[in-house]
């Protein structure tokens, strides 16, 4: 009798097919917003520590230029880990601020979200790394393909085992387990420098590009892992 009544209640409040509805969602307007402002729009939503820690490497450069000369090189390596993870940290500041989900019923999806600031941020640290390079190497006998080296190095480091940490430890936890790593790489890359700087030297060059050739597949390895997490998380929230 209760299931008879339900399917009654059913039958008499059941609401009629739907007429013409892709009529009628094809007459809403769609804002179309090209590539370019939409990589300026999430540049606006960068944080301000970004910005200051590009800036704080170029004066730190800049002051080993004018007063330490020939040190400048073992300085910019020392520092730039620190510009590293604000690629981590931003790959992450959705989850750290509980804003995954908002962000995923957005316009763009949360995978393009991150991209394009991952992106945004590989842009600006090209320019800022275009910017040492030449610097370090005018007050150092190495050459500016050793110099680009001895920078990428700590730096893609730091990015690859910060990709890794994000996704084995939680969230908040993470952000300070990679500036702790970005700290000891620093620390590593000042230590070598004071006690085995044979290894600088040019005919250490192919393993220093090994070196850096393994890191740049390991990066892109765990961005991947990265990229296929977060839609994980999309599919497991639909």
């Amino acid at each position: 009798m209760k299931k008879n009544f339900k399917k009654a209640l059913q039958n008499a409040f059941e609401p009629p097919m739907p007429l013409r509805k892709n009529e009628f969602l094809k007459t809403i307007p769609q804002p179309k917003t090209s590539m370019i402002s939409f990589m300026l729009t999430q540049a606006e939503y960068l944080p301000k520590h970004v910005w200051w820690s590009s800036t704080l490497i170029v004066c730190i450069a800049l002051f080993g230029a004018y007063f330490l000369k020939n040190d400048v090189l073992g300085i910019v390596s020392t520092v730039i880990p620190f510009a590293a993870v604000s690629v981590i940290t931003e790959n992450i500041r959705s989850d750290i601020y509980m804003m995954s989900e908002l962000e995923m019923a957005a316009q763009f999806s949360l995978k393009s979200v991150v991209l394009a600031r991952m992106g945004i941020l590989g842009v600006l640290h090209l320019i800022l790394l275009l910017f040492l390079i030449p610097l370090s190497s005018f007050y150092n006998v190495a050459s500016v393909l050793q110099t680009g080296l001895y920078l990428l190095v700590p730096y893609l480091l730091t990015i690859t085992i910060g990709l890794w940490v994000t996704r084995k430890v939680r969230v908040i936890e993470s952000m300070y387990v990679c500036i702790g790593i970005s700290a000891c790489i620093s620390g590593i890359n000042f230590f070598v420098q004071t006690i085995f700087p044979i290894v600088y030297e040019e005919k250490y060059l192919l393993n220093w590009i090994l070196i850096l050739i393994i890191l740049i597949i390991l990066s892109i390895r765990e961005l991947k892992k990265d990229i296929r997490q977060t839609e994980e998380l999309i599919w497991n929230l639909l």
